[in-house]
């Protein structure tokens, strides 16, 4: 319908919201002709179904110019020319002031109103007044000028009724128009409004945290680089300091990959890829890394995850999400702590855990915990993020289709949890894909 709709009236991004008024007011004009045409001939007014004839021909032509051919500009003037010539030969031959003259030229003045561009009102609004206000001063200096052409007053009164609701159908349709795109136009508005304030706290928040969250640890490298540069240092105090620059360096790196990957996933439309991934296969190579940070800290890094677990998920964004659990797990617990990755069947979904027994969450934070309003906060080892690895868990778990959630207890520890798709036969995964709207590999 709405195909159809654009095709006979023309697309926003082809015509004018007048251009596109002008198109329906001519094919509400021919539907009307074609009507008043054998209904005029009914009452005897046989001439008048002649120039309706013509002003059908006329009307055709000018839509079609103007619809595809793009010649808009010519055809209102056309139709304006012929329309108040057309509404002076009707008011001689329809009767005058004892017609329904007056309702079409009300008529007329709003679809001139509707169709002709601002800057034109000026030209097209007083030739209507002065046409219809110098008619009837006519008549009335010239009483018998204009004759009664109705044979009877059934005829009158029925030609009136008729004038009357075609004028007011195409009064309903033009306002109804105007309206709907006043509509449109007003949702298109407050959605760009809504795009472009995103947009702005996005850049607001990036810009924070490349002033803030990542000048701060850099100067802290180069202040442990200028002591080691610059100073003579006992053996144990350099490794220690090292040890400390190489912990800072690592945060960092940490840091800024999660800033560019959110970053990227707030300007660029995210390429999701679901396969089936062997669970223990797909992480491994990550908890090889995560576990030595672990052991840096003093902290046991455990995993209980088994070959038989496999998700349906995208590999990258997977990595991902456990990264940034463990990794949190592992900023937030004292050294000596346990931290304990595991998984279990629940139904049709996998549920990935992520345990420690660090210092917990408070409960005030708890509601803004996967929220971009969330303050970075420090570690048990003064570690600093930049408050966005739980806000890229939350979307990218969601982005495959999973969802995370977490239980926590101040100063006893905290578990997330990932419930993930299982791995499903693939004559079902065409369906996942066409409802999630991703590829699968």
């Amino acid at each position: 319908m709405i195909r159809f709709r654009d095709y006979i009236i023309g697309k926003k991004d082809s015509f004018t919201l007048e251009g596109r008024i002008f198109h329906s007011v001519c094919l509400v004009a021919l539907m009307g002709l074609l009507a008043c045409i054998p209904f005029n001939a009914s009452l005897g007014l046989i001439g008048l179904s002649i120039l309706m004839c013509g002003l059908l021909v006329v009307i055709l032509i000018i839509y079609y110019f103007s619809r595809f051919r793009h010649k808009t500009g010519i055809g209102i003037v056309i139709l304006l020319v012929m329309n108040n010539t057309l509404l002076i030969i009707n008011y001689y031959s329809n009767s005058g002031i004892n017609g329904p003259s007056s309702v079409v030229f009300a008529l007329s003045f709003l679809i001139t109103v509707s169709i002709v561009p601002k800057r034109h009102f000026w030209i097209w609004l007083p030739v209507n007044i002065v046409i219809v206000l110098g008619l009837l001063f006519f008549e009335f200096s010239n009483p018998g000028a204009v004759k009664n052409t109705y044979p009877d007053a059934e005829s009158k009164f029925l030609d009136i009724a008729f004038t009357y609701l075609l004028c007011v159908a195409i009064i309903l349709l033009i306002t109804s128009f105007i309206r709907n795109s006043y509509y449109s136009e007003r949702e298109a508005t407050a959605q760009k409004n809504l795009a472009l304030e995103i947009s702005n706290n996005t850049k607001n928040k990036l810009l924070s945290i490349l002033a803030h969250d990542l000048k701060e640890p850099l100067v802290s490298i180069q202040g442990y680089l200028e002591l080691l540069t610059e100073y003579k240092l006992e053996e144990s105090e350099r490794l220690n300091m090292e040890k400390q620059l190489l912990s800072r360096t690592k945060d960092t790196a940490f840091m800024l990959s999660n800033v560019l990957t959110w970053t990227k996933s707030q300007m660029d439309a995210v390429q999701i890829s679901l396969t089936s991934l062997p669970l223990k296969q797909t992480l491994a190579s990550t908890l090889d890394v995560l576990e030595a940070i672990a052991k840096e800290k003093g902290i046991d890094l455990r995993c209980d995850i088994t070959d038989e677990h496999c998700v349906l998920g995208d590999p990258d964004m997977l990595q991902l999400v456990v990264r940034n659990l463990i990794i949190n797990a592992i900023k937030f617990t004292f050294p000596g702590g346990d931290i304990t990755i595991s998984a279990q069947k629940n139904g049709t979904n996998c549920l990935i855990k992520v345990k420690d027994t660090g210092s917990g969450i408070p409960v005030a934070q708890q509601p803004s915990i996967f929220s971009p309003a969330l303050k970075p906060t420090f570690g048990t080892g003064n570690e600093r993020g930049a408050g966005l690895g739980l806000m890229l868990c939350k979307e990218f778990t969601e982005l495959q289709g999973g969802s995370i959630s977490f239980e926590s207890e101040l100063n006893v520890g905290s578990t997330f949890m990932v419930s993930m798709p299982l791995c499903i036969p693939s004559d079902q995964e065409k369906s996942i894909r066409q409802k999630k709207g991703v590829s699968l590999k």
